[in-house]
């Protein structure tokens, strides 16, 4: 079973907000049940970051349209790649993701 189908489940890959938080070294993408919704319903959590890289997308869409998650899955020991339409983030944890619903 790939990362993608155990965190996302049966939700859709329609990105609400994706955040890396720095400080806490914790990169979340919460999801939408539907584009036309205004509240996320599942987050998917990436916790204990100790490597984060970003390569925005040299094609990526224009900005005002929504980001959809195309993968997630594990590259190597403790490596997971995420790819959305927009971006490409490789990260390295010692953490294990998770996803919970909201709301």
């Amino acid at each position: 079973m790939t990362l993608t189908a155990k965190l996302l489940g049966d939700s859709s890959p329609y990105i609400y907000n994706l955040v890396y938080d720095i400080d806490v070294r914790l990169l979340f993408i919460e999801c939408l049940n539907d584009p036309s919704d205004s509240e996320p319903s599942l987050r998917i959590v990436f916790p204990e970051i100790t490597t984060y890289m970003e390569k925005n997308g040299s094609d990526a869409l224009d900005d005002e349209l929504m980001d959809d998650l195309v993968s997630m899955d594990w590259v190597g020991d403790n490596q997971v790649e995420i790819i959305t339409c927009k971006k490409e983030i490789k990260l390295e944890l010692t953490g294990k993701p998770f996803a919970e619903k909201i709301g």
